[in-house]
């Protein structure tokens, strides 16, 4: 958990100084496949799969 934790505050500062110059990030993706799961009852449940593929862009600025 400590490291999910510091993965965080990283990504929390990055997000802050991104923000502070209108910066952007785009992400290209090709074919990109997340197998989604829930437990439930000690038993692994697959809920389904998303599959992406194209351009996710990120703009950051404050309002």
């Amino acid at each position: 958990m400590a490291e999910e934790q510091e993965w965080a505050n990283l990504l929390a500062e990055i997000f802050d100084k991104l923000t502070q110059k209108h910066a952007s990030i785009t992400y290209d993706f090709d074919n990109l496949e997340m197998a989604g799961k829930i437990v439930k009852d000690g038993a692994v449940v697959p809920t389904g799969t998303v599959s992406l593929s194209g351009k996710l862009t990120i703009t950051a600025k404050e309002i």
